[in-house]
């Protein structure tokens, strides 16, 4: 079957391989593929205060519901990272009673910026498995990190200065 990282990384590279391809059109490639490959419900990448850059919704979804979580989880991690102290607090993801809602935080080291790429899967499933089958599921804890990592290096690319 193969690495699915790398075939990801494939796919991103061949759909951004053209030269005049804009920033906003770049990004919202980046996030169609990711949402498509992991089968998330949506993918939306917004800036540190929250202003949204980019967005893959589901048709079904709320807007304006997605915006608080997002909004919520963006102030939870800042919070966290003022409480500890310590610059470098990333939250992998958070659990919401209906959604697993995956954060990868991208630095701008060139611009000084940090962009919050969030991408929502359901979770009523995996509440109602027993704990041996969520062990088997484990896998999906390193594999979609890998993703949201390589998505994260083409957000960098189009988007630092």
């Amino acid at each position: 079957m193969g690495n699915p990282e790398a075939a990801f990384d494939k796919v991103l590279k061949k759909r951004l391989a053209k030269s005049n391809i804009s920033r906003s059109e770049a990004l919202s490639i980046i996030l169609f593929e990711l949402k498509k490959k992991s089968n998330f419900l949506s993918c939306v990448l917004t800036d540190n205060n929250g202003l949204l850059m980019a967005e893959d919704l589901h048709p079904q979804d709320n807007r304006d519901n997605f915006s608080a979580t997002s909004g919520l989880i963006t102030d939870t991690a800042e919070k966290l990272s003022d409480y500890l102290g310590v610059g470098g607090v990333s939250l992998s993801y958070f659990v919401t009673q209906t959604n697993i809602i995956w954060m990868k935080s991208i630095y701008l080291p060139d611009c000084n910026v940090r962009l919050i790429l969030l991408a929502v899967k359901r979770n009523s499933l995996l509440t109602k498995m027993p704990k041996s089958t969520l062990k088997l599921l484990g896998k999906e804890k390193v594999f979609i990190p890998s993703l949201l990592e390589v998505a994260s290096k083409y957000i960098r690319d189009f988007c630092d200065e």
